[in-house]
């Protein structure tokens, strides 16, 4: 019995490494005419700039000025996919790995798809993974990529 896939979620944190996991996503959703949501997630924003200044930028206005960065972030990678595949853009804020698994809940996501940056020893240690974290914690299957700095090749795919 094959498995249908109609909602693939890619969590991008920006960087080349996470942007591995786009040519697997799009593969699985030509195969199985799926959507893929990108999805990124800001870390919380916790003071005003410049509080006690006659210009302060307010909680609100950085959230702001953030999503509109990483959404025009996210239409550039789209713009390097294929067109038959529908893709959409989300920002979110939160700790990343609940707001990953919050999101895939949800919005009735069947596959996340996620590069792992291959941390190991005191580096896993000290900056944990988002991926594991996830795949401990998600019921939704996952698709680790397996993220090498020297082999980050361009989106296209």
């Amino acid at each position: 019995m094959a498995k249908n896939y109609r909602h693939i979620l890619v969590p991008l944190d920006g960087s080349k490494l996470a942007e591995l996991a786009l040519a697997d996503a799009c593969q699985l959703a030509e195969l199985n005419q799926a959507k893929i949501t990108l999805l990124h997630v800001a870390s919380p924003i916790e003071e005003v700039i410049g509080a006690g200044t006659d210009h302060p930028i307010f909680i609100d206005q950085q959230w702001e000025t953030e999503r509109i960065k990483t959404l025009k972030y996210l239409s550039g990678l789209i713009t390097k996919l294929p067109r038959a595949i529908e893709v959409h853009p989300e920002v979110e804020m939160g700790a990343a790995a609940e707001t990953i698994l919050d999101y895939a809940n949800r919005h009735n996501v069947d596959l996340i798809v996620m590069a792992t940056h291959g941390r190991t020893g005191l580096q896993r240690l000290i900056y944990g993974s988002v991926a594991e974290a996830v795949l401990h914690e998600t019921h939704v299957p996952i698709l680790m990529v397996r993220a090498h700095s020297h082999s980050v090749p361009s989106v296209a795919v």
